[in-house]
């Protein structure tokens, strides 16, 4: 178990780990501590001047006519998290959360955003780091160690950044050997949770070695990332099997039904806790200059993540707002309100799958290896970059959605291959007139196969066996009990898991031209084009109802031709309702390769091999005048776009079709100051935001091939939205001891135009007998045409846009004389209420939380070593942070950190 684990790393008999270096503040929220570290890399008493390189050139943050947030090394190590989320709120108008059951980025900015897993989908928000670019949202699911800085750009970067940038980009930034130099450092931290206990443990490792004087210098860097999880597998509040109200429509006793003997009935877990992380990261560079003109950079990468699979909360209701019927709760299975536990969501549950196919005992597992060579030639007036990148990705991650420890309602593993390559070429100039600019070439390779291995339980518990054919125009009697009197239900949803899958193989290219003019001293014009080329060819297998086998038992032959007049004698093609179970290949659970489809395309109902490119003129002019010398003023227009592509988990031909890219066009205006002799620094952007062809994805139900009711995850340009809004950062110093920093972001999102076609019309559900009249969503069924609003008038909310997150902290460094220094720091962080998922369904929203954080940090006065204790949401605060509602089935979320208490050491030799 993990436990064994941690204790590799105890010393003195004290459960101790690796991890954050130094000290400097900026707001941060209740998963974010403060922290400290050595003196000479505490941030109070000073405005640094910080240099932003993501708009592909060098320049000064408060410079540059772009609305940046910077985060630096010593501010992203008071985080003690080693995630890119730990950069979630150090900037307004953003957030970072998970993807709803997945250590996945869900990434936000100004109201654009991605809530889903989808592997053949961009993010609306751009990743980089050291120039490589990740736009799935599992790929940026990165270890941040090592870090020199992350730049967030907010706003459509479509000139600079490229595709996916409709919300805005982060850039971030490692640190790089130095010459001549041998130092190291390592940072130990043991912690744990509040009432729901768990340890926590951390370690990080950097050494610099010199190995050739100014020609030659090694970098070596590690992080192992431990903690038990604050979930506990214990919940405790389900009806089945004692009381199953769903069998009462069958005429069938719902008080202790006889349940099949071959059925485990429990629904506890055995109480461990759930949850947790368990990863190693290592980077690995060399710094070669054998030239004063010439550098290059290799690193290489290398992330082995055996994390606990996320654990899902069952917030279900019985019967939403809209008269929606959950089929869960009517099986016994209800939500933690209903339950009366409300107030204690990290008691859950997981199923003890421990197969080949579905292991989600033994957790997710993510490997990552990377190979980048960032080359630079300088010249007297411009200097040629070249950045090139090959990154390989093998996950493998089971999971248990509904949040119940019953084996199993559904439990699935999303396994995926994934192999990027980036190729870009720069040239940059430094010209001595007023025109300079940076210009440029760039290819970028992603190839991707996906399967997924499923049980649907929860249809065993209302599907019987049948004496024949079940899906011909013959009846077939459903057999309600066997021979011994018990429940007949049929176990094969349960034992014999499916197989989906799809592959994506995609090819982009980009030219791009973006300048600066100076029409005087202090008037700057700014602007740049891109054009971006993007292929992807799209294959997709999912479904039963391929031609039956040997194997095919006699109650899932399926017979379209059968004559209804003649019972008994089944005519034309014979077709299999549960084609891609593993058992048609003649493996169980236990002998599946989860990196293999063990199943022809043939058996499959649905085959879809096809393609699509699409082609995008990006955009921006910028006009920048310096009032003083530390007063800058800007204005100016950008545009962006959402890369086009198709849904890796569509399940028919009418939604396996491409959907076009997202595009937005933003307003902006700014003001950067640093004022009062540098002791106050002021920047606040307004800006206007307009989307179109808005890309939204949702769990939504379909008509299989075989004519039952099912659901798919798919994407659709669903209309136009609109947002705008505040930004304003300060920092201010006082005195030379004492630092205020203060963030706000005010936004406002609201949908212009909405239409979601693409969900059955109450017609169609009515013609399969599925709903009785219209309308259907009033059965339990969601129906079509919201076109913006909800079925009782209500308007859509606009995901991923609270209307206000506040931050503020204060710093404060005692001298205590020839013994060292003692940091104090205190900060908030307070987000309201916003919507998660698109439909706004019930227990779906992001909830209001008042974050507060503390720590303490003593450094010694030849910093050698500090000690710092902290204290993480003090307040305890209870908050959902992402939820997914699933096609009427359930309803599972996740919810954000208990309090969090610890202490850290770090070492400089």
């Amino acid at each position: 178990m993990k436990k064994d684990k941690l204790r590799t790393l105890m010393i003195g008999g004290a459960t101790v780990a690796l991890s954050g270096l130094a000290f400097a503040w900026t707001p941060v929220i209740a998963q974010d501590a403060p922290a400290a570290a050595a003196p000479s890399q505490s941030s109070v008493g000073v405005l640094e001047s910080v240099t932003v390189s993501g708009t592909k050139r060098e320049s000064n943050q408060q410079e540059t006519p772009i609305a940046i947030s910077t985060v630096t090394s010593a501010q992203l190590e008071n985080t003690f998290i080693s995630d890119v989320r730990a950069v979630a709120q150090m900037a307004p108008n953003v957030i970072l959360s998970n993807v709803t059951g997945f250590n996945a980025l869900a990434p936000a900015i100004r109201g654009a955003g991605t809530n889903g897993i989808l592997v053949t989908q961009d993010a609306a928000i751009g990743l980089v780091i050291d120039e490589f670019a990740l736009s799935s949202v599992q790929s940026q699911f990165v270890e941040l160690f090592d870090i020199e800085q992350v730049e967030v750009y907010r706003g459509p970067q479509g000139t600079l950044f490229g595709k996916s940038t409709t919300g805005g980009a982060m850039a971030i930034t490692t640190k790089k050997p130095e010459m001549n130099e041998y130092f190291g450092q390592a940072e130990l931290t043991f912690g744990g949770y509040g009432r729901e206990g768990g340890n926590i443990g951390k370690g990080k490792l950097a050494i610099n070695v010199p190995v050739v004087d100014d020609k030659l210098a090694i970098r070596i860097t590690g992080v192992y990332d431990y903690s038990d999880g604050y979930y506990r597998n214990d919940k405790d509040t389900s009806t089945f099997p004692n009381l199953v109200p769903f069998y009462a429509a069958l005429g069938l006793p719902t008080v202790n039904p006889p349940m099949p003997a071959g059925l485990d009935t429990s629904t506890r877990g055995s109480g461990e806790h759930l949850g947790g992380r368990d990863v190693l990261a290592m980077k690995a560079k060399a710094l070669f200059t054998p030239t004063d003109n010439y550098e290059a950079l290799f690193t290489f990468e290398l992330v082995r993540d055996r994390s606990d699979s996320p654990p899902g909360v069952n917030e279900t209701v019985a019967v939403d707002r809209f008269g929606t019927q959950f089929l869960l709760p009517r099986l016994g299975f209800i939500g933690i309100a209903d339950a009366g536990v409300g107030d204690n969501p990290f008691s859950t549950g997981i199923s003890n799958q421990n197969t080949r196919a579905q292991n989600v005992a033994k957790g997710h597992s993510v490997n990552v290896e990377g190979f980048y060579l960032n080359q630079s030639m300088e010249f007297d007036s411009f200097t040629v970059k070249s950045i090139t990148g090959y990154r390989m990705m093998e996950e493998t991650l089971p999971s248990t959605y509904p949040g119940e420890a019953f084996n199993n309602l559904f439990d699935s593993s999303r396994n995926l291959e994934r192999k990027m390559f980036q190729q870009e070429l720069r040239m940059v100039t430094n010209f001595d007139g007023p025109f300079n600019f940076v210009a440029g070439g760039q290819y970028f390779m992603d190839n991707m196969q996906f399967r997924a291995f499923s049980s649907q339980g929860f249809q065993s518990l209302y599907n019987f066996h049948r004496t024949g054919p079940t899906l011909g125009t013959t009846p077939s009697p459903v057999q309600y009990y066997d021979a011994m009197g018990n429940l007949n239900l049929n176990l094969d949803y349960i034992n014999d898991p499916t197989v989906t899958g799809s592959e994506q193989y995609r090819d982009t290219y980009a030219v791009y031209f973006d300048f600066n003019y100076d029409i005087t001293d202090r008037l700057t014009f700014n602007g740049g084009v891109r054009y971006t080329y993007d292929k992807k060819k799209f294959v997709r297998f999912h479904d039963g109802n391929g031609p039956c086998t040997s194997a095919t038992q006699l109650e899932y032959q399926r017979y379209p031709n059968d004559d209804p007049n003649t019972p008994g004698v089944y005519e034309g093609p014979c077709f299999d309702s549960r084609s891609n179970a593993i058992s048609r290949a003649g493996l169980t659970a236990n002998d599946v390769n989860p990196r293999e489809n063990p199943l022809p395309l043939s058996a499959f109902g649905l085959n879809v091999n096809t393609q699509d490119s699409w082609k995008r003129l990006t955009w921006r002019a910028v006009v920048d005048y310096k009032v003083t010398d530390e007063i800058m003023t800007y204005a100016g227009y950008s545009t962006g776009f959402l890369a086009g592509g198709f849904t890796e988990t569509c399940s028919g031909v009418a939604t396996c079709v491409p959907f076009n890219p997202e595009k937005n066009w933003n307003i902006e205006a700014g003001l950067k100051a640093d004022l009062f002799d540098r002791t106050l620094r002021f920047n606040l952007a307004a800006f206007y935001t307009r989307y179109n062809n808005l890309q939204r994805n949702q769990v939504v139900p379909y008509i299989n091939s075989v004519g039952n009711l099912a659901q798919e995850t798919i994407t659709v340009n669903a209309g136009e939205s609109e947002s705008y809004g505040l930004e304003l950062e300060t920092v201010w110093v006082p005195v030379d001891n004492v630092r205020v920093d203060f963030t706000m972001g005010y936004l406002k999102s609201k949908y212009l135009d909405f239409q979601t076609d693409y969900i059955p019309s109450d017609a169609v559900l009515i013609s399969r007998g599925l709903c009785t009249a219209s309308p259907c969503s009033a059965n339990g069924v969601p129906g079509a045409n919201i076109n913006g609003n909800l079925d009782d008038g209500t308007l859509l909310t606009v995901p991923f846009s609270p209307k206000w997150n506040i931050g503020m902290g204060i710093t404060y460094d005692m001298d205590l004389g020839n013994t060292g220094t003692l940091t104090w720091n205190a900060n908030f962080h307070y987000q309201s209420k916003a919507e998660w998922q698109v439909f706004n369904s019930e227990n779906t929203q992001l909830q209001e939380r008042f974050l507060l954080n503390a720590s303490l940090t003593y450094r010694d006065l030849d910093e050698r070593y500090r000690v710092t204790v902290y204290g993480k949401n003090l307040l305890n605060e209870v908050y959902r942070t992402n939820a997914n509602s699933v096609a009427g089935l359930w309803n599972f979320t996740q919810y954000g950190a208990p309090i969090e208490w610890g202490i850290e050491a770090g070492f400089y030799f």
